[in-house]
Order: C-alpha cells, then structure tokens, then sequence
C-alpha cells in the first residue's frame, strides 16, 4: 500500500518526442506537476541505477514509460495518481462513502460494508467540538487550546477514541466488552462512545450467556451463513445482514462459535456425498467449497483413502497445491477475499506432511522439511486483511513451494503441467497450471510481467 502523501516536491522537466515527461526521484514525495495527464502505473522504479529515474513518471502525451516499458495510463485510471488529485497536495486518506466514521491511511475496503474506499484530502481541527471553527490542512495545534490538531473523520471523535472503535473484522467486535447498542460492529474494550451515532457503549457482547435453547442449537441443513454474534443465533443460506443486530453475516467457517458447533457430533452434513478432502466432516448436498479451508469439494466415493506415509504426503501435497494456487488467482487479481481460509489450509496440510518426515520409508533431504517449515512460516503471516503484506509473504511461501514440488510433484493426473515464473520487478517466482500469465505480486498493474523458467 502507498504512505501517505504530504507536501510538495520540485519537480524535473525532460522533454522528448514532442511531448513533456515529469520524472520524480525516489525519495522525494510524489506529486502531481502541472501539464501531466497520463502516468506509467508504476509510482516507483527501483530497478533504476539513476535516482532520478527511480520515482515516478508523468508525461503530456500517451505511450511508454521509459524506464520499464509499460504502458503509460490516463492519470485517472492509475489508483495513486489518482490519490494525488483527491488530496488536491494535502494529506491523502480514506474514507467509505456510506460510512464517513472510516479513516484509514491506506487504500482498503470498508470494514462495516466491503465497499471499496475511496481518497480525500484530509482536514484536520481540534478535537474539542468547541473549537470547531479551526480547520487546517496541515498538521499543527490547536490556536485555542494548543492541542493537537487531529484529522477529521466525519464524526466528531478524538483519533484515540475513533482507532480503538472501529472494527477491522466482524469476529473482533464479537469479541469486544462494550457495543452500541444500535451499531454492534463500533465496539471497544473500555466505555466510550459510538463513532457514528455518539450513543453510549452498553456492556455485553456476542458471547453473551445462551438459553437451554440456545446452547442446544442446531444449524439448518442448507445454512452457508451465519451472524458473528452468537446471542443472535441467526442462519442463513444466502448472504445479507442479520435481521437481528444488523450485522453482515459471514460465512459459517469464518466464524468461531458457529465452528464449533458445524463440528460437533451428528451435525447436519455428515454422510452427505460432496465432502472436503481435508475436512470430511464437511458435507454437502452439492458440489461448492469448504467452510473451513476454501477447498473444493469432492465426492465421498473419491476421497483419497492413502495407506503409507508416502501415499500420505502426496495427498497433502495435492492439498498444498490446490490452496496455493487459488492464493495466486486472488492475488494476480488484486483481490485477497478468502485469502486468510486458504493460508489455513495450507498450514494445515503442512502439519500433515510433517507428521510424515520421520516414516523409515519416507528419503526426503532437510532441505524438504525446512521448506515446509518455510512455507508454514509464510502461511501463518497471510491474513488476507492487506494485499502488499499478503504479497510479501507469498514470495516467501513460493520459494519453499518450489523446493517442496522439486521434491515431491504433485500428482500429474490433477496437474498435468506446473509453470514456473519469475517476476524481474519483484524478484520473485511463482507456480500456475496454465501458461497465460497473471503475475501476483503485481496484479492488474502488471498482469503480464513475468518470464517462464521452468515447467515441471
């Protein structure tokens, strides 16, 4: 994700084939020069042995960027020029446009709607409502008072209040000690007040103590969602809100308490013919994914049914596989949804594997068990709540998969073909089944990137 934008920078004019080209160094903060309309997507070129050639590039006229050859873009389809313009050479940040209390310094999606975020120039005044009429669009004091100036978030709350209210997943708010009473997902761990309707915050959260009924209940047969606050006890087969306390509700697997209860003895979806092949307690009357870990569904009779250790391994191999590349899908589409299941299940498999390593029958050198070790590592760090860190970790979990398939392929009747790429502007590899490139660490920006090094 980009930081945050302040201040203005000099800029350097270079001119070439008749048009006017805006280079900007590195280190310098961008801005936006006058004259410029389109922009490489690309913000910055480390790749660049002169500084000034390694931040970003403007031009008057479209085609390429000189610097990495991609295709020059109208400033209003690049998303951190983009930015720029919104911040008008302020601060930039971000903010839903349903829900204005959301205040975030990077690009992102609403945590109370999913919505995408949108930039503003950020404002910043006194958090005492009595010295309203001071705004700033730089950081400072308060002229009245002397405190600080903190940014405006659409509802008048100090930022220590507003940071420690608004919920960055569903789960975390039913966790939480205090809620409003109109709005469960503003929650905090101390009294305070709701940073969209400044209510009191009531005691008591999702956990609440159940009815007899309650804590004998069951989870309807064709329910794929459920709301995060288990004193609702609310089940759905489609996605919506929760007609009880509003909140969206998210799917079975996602949820702790719901879980739980999927799991335990004679649940609902036992004995059902769609299963998952590293859950088989998850059934299903129809072929679709796993609540738990995101895999697809296989019939019950196809289930694999391994024997030895080795047998074992190649089976969660093909499990490693199957989460890995739906991880790369995600990310070469600038999405990380269901990012976090996944990684889970990878860790998963990787626990099964390593049950495996010792078996007298199993010859794999070190190097294969600290790759699996690797790959867990990464795996554990993916949380799917921001696509750069997300990014990061998967070129660390492509490494040790690598080593990991060059030791044990996964079988060729599910992938006939493993493609193996390297992106020159991350310096990172990474596998697909199918040779059309979609480069992950890159996404739409840079789709295309990527040289084949190998197939296996």
């Amino acid at each position: 994700m980009r930081s945050t934008i302040i201040g203005l920078y000099s800029v350097a004019f270079v001119f070439a084939y008749h048009s006017t080209a805006f280079s900007q160094s590195a280190d310098a903060q961008t801005v936006l020069p006058e004259g410029a309309k389109y922009a490489c997507p690309m913000e910055k070129h480390p790749n660049q042995a002169d500084p000034a050639k390694q931040g970003a590039y403007f031009s008057s006229e479209p085609g390429e960027c000189p610097w990495c050859g991609m295709q020059l873009k109208p400033i209003g389809e690049v998303p951190w020029a983009k930015a720029l313009m919104a911040a008008q050479g302020g601060d930039v940040a971000y903010t839903c446009p349903d829900h204005q209390s959301v205040f975030s310094r990077t690009d992102g999606k609403c945590p109370r709607c999913g919505k995408p975020l949108s930039p503003f120039k950020v404002m910043y005044t006194c958090p005492d409502q009595k010295h309203a009429a001071y705004i700033s669009a730089k950081p400072g004091t308060c002229p009245k008072d002397g405190r600080k100036l903190v940014p405006f978030r659409g509802v008048w709350l100090a930022e220590d209040m507003a940071d420690g209210n608004v919920p960055a997943r569903p789960e975390v708010a039913g966790e939480a000690q205090y809620h409003c009473p109109m709005h469960p997902l503003v929650h905090s761990d101390s009294p305070g007040r709701c940073t969209i309707c400044a209510s009191e915050l009531v005691a008591g959260d999702g956990q609440a103590e159940q009815t007899p009924e309650q804590e004998h209940a069951t989870i309807p047969a064709d329910a794929k969602y459920v709301c995060p606050m288990k004193v609702c006890d609310y089940f759905s087969a489609e996605p919506g809100q929760c007609p009880k306390c509003g909140m969206r509700l998210q799917p079975i697997g996602d949820v702790a308490w719901a879980r739980q209860l999927m799991a335990s003895p004679g649940r609902p979806g036992e004995g059902l013919p769609y299963v998952c092949p590293m859950h088989p307690e998850e059934g299903s009357e129809t072929p679709g994914t796993c609540n738990i870990c995101g895999m697809r569904l296989v019939a019950r009779a196809d289930l694999p049914k391994p024997e030895t250790a080795s047998e074992a391994m190649q089976v969660q191999m093909n499990n490693l596989m199957e989460h890995y590349l739906e991880l790369q899908m995600r990310f070469a589409a600038d999405n990380t949804k269901g990012a976090a299941k996944q990684a889970l299940g990878l860790v998963a498999a990787s626990d099964e594997i390593r049950k495996h390593l010792d078996d007298p029958k199993v010859d794999l050198p070190k190097e294969f068990g600290a790759a699996l070790a690797s790959l867990r590592e990464a795996a554990v760090k993916m949380r799917g709540e921001d696509l750069a860190a997300s990014r990061a970790a998967f070129s660390d979990l492509s490494t040790a998969m690598r080593t990991l398939v060059d030791h044990v392929r996964p079988d060729k009747q599910k992938y006939p073909k493993l493609y193996i790429y390297h992106c020159p502007m991350s310096k990172g590899d990474w596998i697909q089944d199918s040779e059309a490139k979609r480069n992950p660490y890159y996404g739409f920006d840079m789709l295309q990137c990527g040289e084949l090094v190998g197939t296996k």
